[in-house]
């Protein structure tokens, strides 16, 4: 995958969670909280960045979210010197975003757990060592897949992996992908590749995992 599309496919509080990153380094040696949130394995934490970077949105949305992978893709591209980038692109909302779906989070805990997925007791997020709890959000996890979605007024607000799972379960997460897809009606938008894609398609599922 080149390099500058990762790079720039980041969430609004990007630059201002490296700063403060920066600032970190020279408050003394933070290993300790740095790692003290991993400790708990019924706690699950991701860093601010990743919030919805490989995220699944209504199927209504394909040709607003394509374009928007194009114009990520276009912008980075443009904006690296060779040695890094000189810009962030702020991702807007998709024209159908999935709280407008109406589905209760209840129903899509329900559906994790019909596929063999358990519940993390607590999720955290935050930056360097700042760690704060995750109000309105659950996270699941089966083997290397880790699926969080956090909810309104108890309606499915957003759902999203942080990174992609591990090769070994390529398998068992094709085939999550193709049975979220059929029930939701979602597309998956895989924004640290800046790709979109129809996984409701065995097809598309399978270019999928060969793009580099």
């Amino acid at each position: 995958m080149p390099p500058q599309r990762q790079a720039l496919i980041v969430s609004g509080n990007f630059m201002t969670s490296f700063l403060n990153f920066i600032a970190e380094l020279f408050k003394g040696d933070k290993t300790q909280n740095l790692t003290q949130h991993h400790k708990d394995e019924n706690t699950y934490y991701f860093h601010e960045d990743y919030y919805c970077q490989i995220e699944f949105l209504p199927k209504e949305s394909f040709d607003n979210v394509s374009k928007i992978a194009e114009e990520v893709t276009e912008f980075s591209e443009q904006r690296f010197d060779g040695n890094g980038w000189t810009g962030c692109y702020v991702r807007n909302e998709a024209s159908f975003p999935t709280k407008d779906k109406k589905i209760p989070a209840t129903d899509i805990a329900d559906f994790l757990k019909q596929h063999d997925f358990w519940e993390y007791s607590k999720v955290t997020t935050g930056y360097s060592s700042q760690v704060i709890p995750c109000e309105n959000t659950r996270a699941f996890k089966k083997h290397s897949i880790v699926i969080c979605f956090d909810y309104e007024e108890n309606f499915l607000k957003n759902i999203w992996l942080n990174s992609s799972p591990e090769q070994v379960d390529n398998s068992i997460y094709k085939t999550f992908l193709l049975s979220i897809a059929t029930k939701y009606n979602f597309l998956l938008a895989d924004w640290w590749k800046s790709i979109v894609v129809d996984v409701s398609n065995p097809n598309e599922i399978e270019k999928y995992f060969e793009f580099e």
